[in-house]
């Protein structure tokens, strides 16, 4: 039968809710690591999803966990457990390593930010469903260096720096078709904000120009998904899954600011309301699972930027494809006629092309991930942790760069909607 909520629930939920209201007050969020690359287009854009499949590469397009918000693949919502109310919160910390001939020397930063927060429930025996917000691009990078002054043989110091990111805002829902079929259908509000400021400081001259160019992007973006899972035999399941995006263009409006050295405007306008491009994108993937306990899974996801050509000054941006693999051991036990996890193991691999080619080098990231996790003999929170080390670019890159992530997940977990009727 339902019993109300322990007070140690109570308060963790509490203790949740006031870490999302410090996340919107931007006083919970640090950042100090520079992308070099993060300069073009709309930043660095995010591939890890910090939910339970971080220690898996981030591979999930196939995989379903009926007590846990998977959004890799949206139809995994309509497994979601009946009558259980779930609420995630996830952190990452960051330390990344920079090499490369644009270095005079080595370099490194770091940085802890709370990513991703989401509230999810089953709706409907047919149909579960999830709220929440987490990125979808981050831009951070700071260039020192040195400029010609139009006409003379001159040159004078520049730096230009800039951060921003586009968040995702996000309502999921997943329905289950038949008892091996469900579709999913997420449905985000993209928005953010990037800011490049460039100065340019005549030390002799005593005189400067500073410039801020502020872009704000937004707009609806929707990805679609399908999960089939057929038994094999009593001990072994398939799953296979697809998920898909068709082309969005984000609305862009660009302003620019433009001082002298006294503070004075020279210049302050809005220079365009143009469009950014995100491209289609697709994925698969596959599971294999023996008694609910050991699972092996791949997927492998497709981004078709070649069709926008767009290129710059020695850079293009070309079609994105990531590969990975990943396993998990799950210890579980009976309980009340119930399987209860007690802890759980993962690890993956992973390869990556993004979409950026510098010359003809095209950026890849390649890289491994541990993952862990374990339910509170005290409460309902459950939690996960997954560390990943990857290398970005290679010894022929202008900058390489080596890092290192730790993600930290909580889940709380509470029965909602019972009416007096028994937890099934």
């Amino acid at each position: 039968m339902y019993r109300l909520p322990h007070k140690s629930s109570i308060k963790i939920a509490r203790l949740l809710l006031a870490v999302v209201l410090l996340m919107g007050s931007g006083t919970v969020i640090a950042q100090n690591v520079s992308s070099p690359y993060s300069i073009i287009g709309i930043g660095d854009l995010e591939s890890s999803y910090f939910n339970r499949t971080s220690g898996m590469a981030n591979t999930g397009i196939a995989y379903q966990n009926d007590k846990y918000i998977t959004l890799n693949n949206p139809a995994s919502l309509g497994n979601l457990q009946n009558q259980l109310f779930l609420v995630e919160l996830a952190g990452r910390g960051l330390l990344v390593n920079y090499s490369g001939s644009a270095l005079g020397s080595s370099a490194s930063g770091k940085d802890f930010g709370v990513e991703r927060f989401s509230m999810g429930v089953r709706v409907k025996k047919w149909w579960g469903s999830a709220v929440g917000f987490m990125p979808f691009s981050t831009s951070n990078y700071y260039f020192t260096g040195s400029t010609s002054l139009q006409g003379t043989s001159s040159t004078i110091p520049e730096q230009v720096s800039g951060n921003g990111g586009v968040n995702r805002y996000f309502f999921a829902n997943g329905f289950r078709i038949s008892r091996h079929l469900t579709v999913g259908v997420t449905t985000s509000f993209l928005a953010g904000s990037l800011m490049q400021q460039d100065t340019l400081v005549s030390p002799d001259l005593n005189t400067g120009i500073f410039s801020t160019k502020d872009v704000y992007l937004r707009n609806w973006y929707f990805d679609y998904g399908i999960q089939y899972y057929l038994p094999i035999n009593k001990k072994w399941q398939l799953n296979v899954g697809a998920t898909y995006a068709q082309r969005t263009a984000l609305r862009a409006q660009t302003s620019a600011l433009v001082t002298d050295e006294k503070g004075d405007t020279l210049t302050n306008q809005v220079i365009s309301n143009t469009f950014f491009t995100l491209p289609e994108y697709s994925g698969v993937g596959i599971a294999l699972i023996k008694d609910n306990k050991l699972s092996f899974l791949a997927d492998y996801r497709h981004q078709a930027w070649s069709s926008l050509n767009v290129s710059g000054l020695n850079y293009s941006l070309v079609n994105a494809n990531r590969y990975s693999l990943g396993t998990e051991y799950s210890r579980q036990k009976e309980y009340m006629n119930l399987a209860y996890e007690m802890f759980h193991l993962q690890a993956g691999v992973f390869y990556e092309q993004s979409y950026l080619k510098i010359g003809n080098q095209q950026i890849d990231t390649k890289g491994f991930t541990l993952g862990a996790g374990f339910n509170s003999k005290r409460s309902t929170l459950s939690y996960h942790f997954a560390f990943e080390y990857g290398s970005r670019g290679s010894r022929n890159s202008v900058i390489k760069e080596n890092y290192q992530s730790f993600t930290i997940g909580l889940s709380y977990k509470d029965f909602w909607n019972t009416r007096g009727k028994k937890y099934d």
